[in-house]
């Protein structure tokens, strides 16, 4: 064991008397020297020892690696207080490079034993199967479904150009990264740490593989510890340096003048990576951070997929900005239209960047393509056994303290794979390679990490089998008090009323057409959207029945679409009140008060501390007016007739009646 000073360094920009802060890191001010201990191995850890003149006693040299020349180095070290054994004590200008120890990082490889996982199923779609998405995915659902993931291979024809490789886009668009301790991704309670304790709550803690990184002229300034802007340039150089470095070792030989250390990088296989991944996820004995670009809005930065110079890329259903929209799609619904779903997101990984364990919001369908660079691994669990995952969660994260999973969706929490099959949950494995797509089914579980500098992108969508998932998905929300991206109410409703006018058209108009006909397919008593509205209705019922004093029911519309006010969500849980909300006459009495709060029915009683005899219930639809709708979708002709003449002034002419 040796002790030595651990120095945190930060990126430089060559001429340049401001230094920036790099990504990860608090202000280059704040930063402390303090000793640590760390075992010695010298066939895997770095260390670049500087004697006064600055120069290195082995022959990796730093100052080369930051952009520097030795002289620029050397005024850099004594310009700026930022590395100081004692700052209470020491004066800035008097920095000793004596004391500094360059240390990159060093992989463990063999140090932890990787759970044999089953590969989720490879789908390769022909030219024809190809050309319709929705359709294709329904064809291999069920033999995907009790994976929660699938990868599927394009036919080799299908090369979209990927616009991120543009020379402008490329080295000038920026997005924002944040910050991961992936050493902290998971908690156990009973996980064994080796890592030193922090002997102050706020001094830095050392980033392994941040050091010596990028100078300060590849990357944009920050005022924040979680985030930095990165071009698509400077993030692969930030990448390809870390993983570089981590995945290196010096090698001892001689020369003339005796023993010297040679720096030796190791390129890992996929193998490797996953088992050091797993290394410092189940048994953290050094402080590991990395920077993710998640979530990247395409409607800012831009989407990777082709533009209308494409014509064939453009238009096709694989194209994920028209996978949200497609016509099989549910989400096409104008209810939905200024949703943020309905937008493709990009992200920007690098080794072992993180996706924690997560169901696709609204438990919707969700496809990830991966446009460049190096591959994901995923691990997934069906659905099916998320009452099961969510036990397993709570027993073995020391973070998630709430029984109830209230706050599950705002945790990053990522569990190995080997603790979920050790509680009997079927995980399963998935690489996805550029060029590749990955759907993520509803309601299942999913976590992926990646293997260095990637480019991808995802989008959500909802075929209408989707409904059933989406009606528990609302319940779901509401027990954690989640906000919702989309309406399901609304969105139900829309469709079920498309459903009648298919209905309407078709046994009325005689229009007898292949998409008249598949909606229709979705009704009669035991069709999936029938079930969904029914489930919905009932609950409906019994809420109102329970709650609601009906000589103080008012129409909706009154209340929610007068004046200014808008609000569309319950002020205690978050759930959607397109059906119906509560309002106190005393706190909000009038429609135009910005100020007003509403409540879902579960939550009438907690709104305000107000008499009871104060609340007023508000409808959009009398449960008459639903049952109508019921009826309708069970293809009941005079139902069908009556929703379509009140809601979209749908007449039958005496010369159709005869």
């Amino acid at each position: 064991m040796i002790s030595e000073n651990i120095l945190i360094p930060a990126s430089v920009s060559k001429g340049n008397n401001q230094l920036s802060v790099p990504p990860g890191f608090a202000s280059l001010t704040a930063f402390t020297l303090r000793k640590r201990r760390v075992e010695s191995k010298q066939e895997t850890c770095n260390f670049s020892h500087f004697n006064g003149n600055g120069s290195a006693t082995e022959p990796l040299q730093v100052y080369s690696s930051l952009g520097m020349d030795e002289p620029e180095f050397n005024m850099f070290l004594n310009r700026r207080p930022w590395l100081l054994s004692d700052r209470s004590t020491q004066n800035p200008g008097e920095l000793n490079i004596k004391q500094l120890d360059m240390v990159t990082t060093s992989w463990h490889p063999g140090d932890v034993h990787i759970t044999e996982l089953e590969e989720v199923p490879v789908f390769r779609p022909t030219e024809e199967e190809f050309k319709d998405m929705i359709k294709y995915i329904s064809s291999v659902y069920p033999q995907a479904k009790k994976y929660g993931i699938c990868r599927v291979v394009p036919p080799s024809s299908w090369q979209p150009p990927c616009l991120l490789k543009d020379k402008n886009k490329w080295e000038s668009s920026t997005f924002k990264t944040h910050a991961q301790r992936i050493h902290e991704l998971w908690s156990h309670p009973h996980a064994k740490r080796k890592m030193s304790p922090t002997p102050e709550k706020n001094d830095e803690k050392r980033r392994k593989g941040l050091g010596m990184i990028i100078a300060a002229e590849h990357v944009e300034d920050s005022n924040t510890n979680s985030e930095c802007e990165f071009t698509l340039e400077t993030f692969k150089r930030y990448a390809d340096e870390f993983k570089n470095r981590y995945f290196s070792s010096l090698r001892k030989t001689y020369d003339k003048d005796g023993l010297v250390s040679v720096k030796e990088h190791l390129e890992p296989t996929l193998e490797s990576i996953e088992r050091e991944y797993n290394r410092i996820i189940e048994n953290p004995s050094e402080e590991i951070e990395v920077l993710y670009g998640a979530d990247i809005d395409t409607r800012v930065f831009g989407s990777g997929f082709p533009n209308p110079g494409y014509p064939e890329y453009i238009e096709s259903d694989w194209n994920l900005n028209n996978v949200p929209k497609l016509p099989g799609s549910i989400l096409a619904f104008g209810s939905i239209e200024n949703s943020s779903i309905l937008t493709p997101k990009l992200c920007m990984g690098m080794c072992f960047s993180s996706v924690c364990w997560n169901v696709a919001e609204h438990h919707l369908y969700a496809m990830s393509y991966m446009h460049l660079g190096s591959p994901r691994i995923w691990y997934g669990c069906s659905g099916i056994h998320s009452l099961k995952f969510e036990s397993a969660l709570k027993k073995n994260s020391f973070n998630l303290q709430l029984e109830n999973l209230e706050s599950f969706h705002k945790q990053a929490i990522q569990i190995p794979p080997s603790m979920l099959k050790s509680e009997g949950i079927p995980v399963y494995r998935c690489v996805q390679n550029p060029g590749e797509f990955v759907f993520i089914l509803p309601g299942s579980y999913h976590a992926s990490f990646d293997c260095g500098f990637n480019c991808s992108e995802k989008a959500y969508f909802a075929p209408i089998d989707w409904i059933l998932h989406g009606l528990n998905a609302a319940e779901v929300y509401h027990d954690q008090r989640r906000k919702t991206m989309i309406s399901f109410d609304k969105l139900l409703m829309s469709v079920a009323s498309e459903a009648v006018r298919a209905t309407w058209s078709s046994l009325l108009m005689g229009k007898n057409s292949e998409e008249n006909r598949r909606w229709m397919s979705f009704c009669k008593k035991d069709g999936i959207l029938t079930k969904a509205l029914k489930s919905r209705v009932r609950l409906e019922i019994a809420m109102r029945d329970h709650l609601c004093n009906k000589s103080k029911s008012l129409n909706m519309k009154d209340y929610f679409e007068a004046g200014t006010t808008q609000k569309s969500q319950c002020s205690i849980c978050s759930y959607d009140l397109h059906f119906s909300a509560v309002v106190c006459s005393s706190c909000s009495p009038s429609p135009d008060d910005n100020n007003s709060k509403y409540a879902c029915l579960r939550h009438a009683k907690q709104l305000c501390s107000c008499p009871w005899s104060a609340r007023m219930f508000l409808f959009r639809h009398s449960i008459k007016e639903l049952n109508i709708l019921v009826d309708a979708l069970e293809v009941k002709v005079s139902a069908v007739c009556k929703w379509a003449k009140e809601v979209f002034g749908l007449r039958l002419t005496r010369l159709q009646r005869d």
